[in-house]
């Protein structure tokens, strides 16, 4: 497992008109992400010359970009319609919050090689993050018109959301310096989606019951067959007639 993880809750009922609006109510979350990611710049900046010096990430700094990172992920989540709950503003870990990005202790020595050419070894997922921006962007429009019209999230469309977000998740933290492993692609935490109704309805009730087959079921020519068979293959006589007078006579 990675250092650095993104996890979201499943959340099948949404509200249409936040996700109608969405663009719109999360302005407020977009200008504190921007004074946010200003300043994680500068701490980044003094956390690259402290790596190359002293071969560890000071623990304010990481603390402080990690926090930005926690922040921009739920915000980014909140946008792309991973979730409907309103992102805190603050950096600390909201475990309540239905989206969450754990980030691992800082460690104790990180490489001044690979701190020095990060820009270099960041360059593929420089590249990569175009096509993952451009897929969560598609996604997030898929899960605008099911939530709008439906009123409801589908869970393929939220498992989509959390492996571009994951991914984005690592990825910034690679190029935030915070980690020195290359970020996998694919090491989403397992979301916990729901059974169908009618799965649930059949765990509760016991096994699921198959239905027969034609071929299960004894058909008329073979009941027939078989009743013949137990009176010794003879027909009934007539019935006898009536007394004089009686219908039918």
């Amino acid at each position: 497992m990675y250092p650095v993880s993104y996890e979201a809750d499943y959340q099948p009922d949404r509200n249409r008109l936040t996700t109608f609006f969405r663009l719109i109510v999360a302005i407020p979350w977009l200008f504190v992400s921007i004074f946010y990611g200003l300043a994680a710049m500068i701490v980044v900046l003094v956390a690259w010359f402290a790596l190359i010096i002293l071969g560890r990430y000071p623990n304010g700094m990481y603390r402080f970009v990690g926090g930005v990172l926690r922040f921009q992920m739920r915000v980014t989540a909140f946008i792309s319609l991973q979730t409907d709950e309103w992102p805190p503003f603050g950096l600390g870990d909201e475990p309540a919050y239905p989206v969450r990005v754990r980030i691992a202790p800082p460690a104790a020595r990180q490489s001044r090689l690979k701190a020095l050419f990060r820009l270099i070894l960041a360059f593929p997922l420089m590249v990569l993050a175009y096509p993952f921006s451009y897929l969560q962007q598609f996604i997030a429009s898929i899960a605008w018109l099911t939530i709008v019209f439906r009123g409801y999230q589908p869970a393929g469309i939220h498992n989509a959301l959390a492996f571009t977000n994951g991914w984005l998740t690592r990825a910034n933290a690679y190029m935030l310096l915070l980690r020195d492993e290359y970020p996998p692609v694919g090491d989403e935490v397992p979301v916990d989606v729901h059974p169908p109704a009618q799965l649930a309805a059949a765990d509760a009730a016991g096994a699921p019951q198959v239905p027969l087959s034609p071929d299960a079921l004894p058909s008329q020519s073979t009941e027939s067959a078989e009743g013949q068979a137990s009176t010794g293959g003879e027909e009934e006589p007539p019935a006898a007639p009536g007394p004089p007078g009686s219908p039918g006579n």
